[in-house]
């Protein structure tokens, strides 16, 4: 990529991982584009990890989309792009994305980068079942016990939530069999008495990351792992031990 723009759609972890790696690939420019705020691309990726991909020279163009790919031969040469302004939902919503008209404008680039989250394939689904969805697209549950609105199916996980992390996923797969396994068992839906010990703190919120523990044994700060200077960062390319561990460690 050296010598190259870079453009990419996105606004998560993988569009991150595209826009600084292609910064290591030494391209000349690297955009993000994304469709809403700053405050948005951070709460999906975390602050640390926006603001040390501005510091290595990632451009982000928000509120923005790319309307149209325009090619010579077959060759990528630019993208025309649209501009978008949030309007608040009359209904209290999410806000709705309004083209701003006469903003259009264009992006000379060599590469053009679709990370733009995903969907849950649900055709499998017979449509007989008449499986009730959230406006997300993904399969709705009561939220306590993963059965839909159909006896017997359960969802959890991503087509239930949507992409999530691993974690997340594996760990409500765990209580979903926990369920399952008792709905077969005995035809009921039960919860155990860790279950609904769990329900109980998740609702009342007992940890407060953010209290100040004071007494006889004071909180300890979190510590922050080291991080390269931004010139060093720039030309990591994995190439030693030291500073891939350093990187991500």
């Amino acid at each position: 990529m050296t010598g190259k723009t870079v453009v990419c759609v996105g606004g998560g972890f993988t569009s991150m991982d595209v826009v600084r790696c292609s910064i290591r690939a030494n391209a000349k420019k690297v955009i993000m584009i994304y469709r809403r705020d700053e405050k948005t691309i951070i709460r999906n990726t975390t602050y640390e990890e926006y603001h040390e991909a501005v510091e290595e020279g990632v451009e982000f163009i928000f509120h923005s989309a790319v309307e149209e790919m325009i090619d010579e031969n077959d060759v990528l040469k630019k993208l025309k792009m649209n501009m978008f302004e949030l309007v608040p939902c009359p209904e209290g919503g999410r806000p709705q994305l309004v083209k701003v008209e006469d903003a259009d404008f264009e992006i000379e680039t060599d590469f053009l980068i679709p990370a733009v989250s995903q969907s849950a394939d649900l055709d499998l689904l017979p449509e007989e079942w008449e499986i009730s969805m959230t406006s997300w697209g993904t399969i709705k549950t009561n939220g306590k016990d993963f059965m839909t609105n159909r006896k017997g199916v359960f969802a959890s996980g991503d087509c239930e939530y949507g992409p999530m992390t691993i974690v997340n996923a594996v760990g409500q797969a765990k209580r979903a069999a926990s369920v399952i396994s008792r709905y077969v068992e005995t035809g009921e839906i039960t919860l155990t008495d860790n279950e609904i010990m769990e329900d109980h703190l998740r609702k009342m919120r007992v940890y407060d990351k953010k209290e100040k523990v004071t007494g006889w044994m004071p909180g300890i700060g979190r510590q922050k792992s080291e991080v390269l200077g931004v010139d060093e960062r720039r030309d990591t390319d994995g190439g030693g031990d030291e500073q891939v561990y350093r990187l991500y460690h």
